[in-house]
């Protein structure tokens, strides 16, 4: 439920700020704006998973994402909304969601035993993009038929719907909290010296920033590519996010099917490079169905990528630490990307947004090589070495 508010709320309100700017510089900003928080509190969100309930955090940024979608709703319903407020309340939204992200990621190997942790990241990340296929979609419809208002509203209601369920289960205790007595600062720094020392994981952690810089940022300009390039308008907008679903949740699917065997570094390293492929294929397409298909292999390379990366370093990361290392992980697949937005947009508001996409492309190319010469034992990182251990890591 919360994710196919939150597809609703991103597709309405990227189309929202383009109708009232005209400008991807625009669209950049309001992708910042909701994505900074992470880059900001990221790693101390880390260490709040690993010091305190995490079902409580939880809830607590599902009770701000229902005010922050209400507010948006009403401001839009009554025709007073302006891009300050939208980046404003873009930024609250993002830093309650930024706060809570490392909670989600720890509980996931909590729930599941170690040996199907690839599977269950696998078939979290099918929900996700099932949403992702049908919130875009549906977000498109009611722009064009009511306005974009309707979609904040119905965002507001799932995630009201999320809080319930969370009061409702009960979670394994956190394993960390009665270890964690010295600072925030102290524990933080346990987490980095950790990732430090491991090449391999700290290798996955530099991989995750690529897309995040050069390629996600695409999403920000999806508005763009529908009005100008495709000339295809609001429903046509939810078509191509959706393809770009449609694409991740048959990815998901392939990559549970393969169970812990899909998590290798080959399987990252391939998903990488066949991101940096479509973007340039969809970059240059003026044609819808290439448009489409191009954005649906993105979409399954991008499961590819994130389930596999995702999977490993939960392996590589000790139960005392998984929160930090997480935070680090999220910090560099999610934390960058506001970095990432706003640059495109600008770039985009000089070159066009087709030669943005094309640049980033490459230069992810270039991140992957680069990262694989410096650690080439990623090329033989598979499931069965991912194994954690409070002594000395491997590789």
């Amino acid at each position: 439920m919360a994710n196919l508010g939150g597809w609703m709320q991103m597709t309405a309100q990227g189309w929202l700020v383009l109708r009232l700017t005209d400008s991807p510089a625009s669209l950049g900003l309001a992708s910042f704006a909701g994505s900074v928080p992470t880059l900001l509190l990221t790693l101390y969100a880390g260490v709040l998973a690993d010091r305190h309930d995490r079902r409580r955090l939880l809830i607590a940024a599902q009770v701000v994402a229902v005010a922050a979608a209400l507010l948006l709703g009403l401001l839009v319903a009554l025709g007073v909304v302006a891009l300050w407020h939208i980046v404003l309340i873009a930024f609250v939204a993002g830093s309650a969601q930024a706060l809570a992200s490392p909670a989600f990621q720890a509980i996931v190997s909590t729930l599941v035993d170690r040996a199907a942790l690839g599977n269950a990241v696998a078939l979290n990340s099918a929900q996700f993009n099932l949403s992702r296929i049908f919130g875009p979609a549906l977000a498109g419809l009611i722009v064009a038929s009511v306005g974009e208002a309707a979609n904040f509203w119905l965002n507001a209601l799932a995630a009201f719907v999320v809080i319930i369920v969370l009061l409702r289960i009960r979670l394994p205790p956190n394993e960390a909290l009665s270890r964690l007595e010295a600072g925030l600062w102290s524990n933080l720094l346990d987490g980095l010296r950790y990732a430090a020392g491991m090449r391999v994981l700290l290798a996955l952690l530099l991989l995750a920033c690529a897309p995040a810089l050069f390629i996600l940022p695409y999403l920000s300009l999806m508005p763009v590519y529908a009005r100008d390039v495709l000339d295809i308008g609001a429903p046509g907008l939810g078509l191509l996010t959706s393809a770009i679903g449609l694409g991740a949740f048959g990815g998901a699917v392939a990559f549970a099917l393969l169970r812990p065997a899909g998590a290798n570094a080959r399987v990252v390293l391939a998903g990488l490079a066949a991101m940096s492929g479509a973007i340039a294929i969809f970059s240059a397409s003026s044609w819808l169905p290439l448009s489409c298909l191009a954005l649906a292999v993105l979409g399954a390379a991008q499961v590819a990528y994130y389930t596999g990366t995702n999977t490993l370093i939960q392996l590589l990361s000790p139960p005392r630490l998984r929160g930090r290392i997480l935070s680090l992980y999220i910090l560099a697949s999610l934390g960058l990307l506001p970095v990432g937005s706003l640059g495109a947009g600008i770039v985009a508001e000089v070159l066009g947004a087709p030669p943005t996409l094309v640049i980033g492309g490459g230069l992810a190319a270039v991140w992957l090589l680069a990262v694989v010469a410096w650690a080439p034992a990623l090329l033989r990182l598979r499931v069965e070495q991912a194994v954690a251990a409070d002594g000395d890591p491997p590789g």
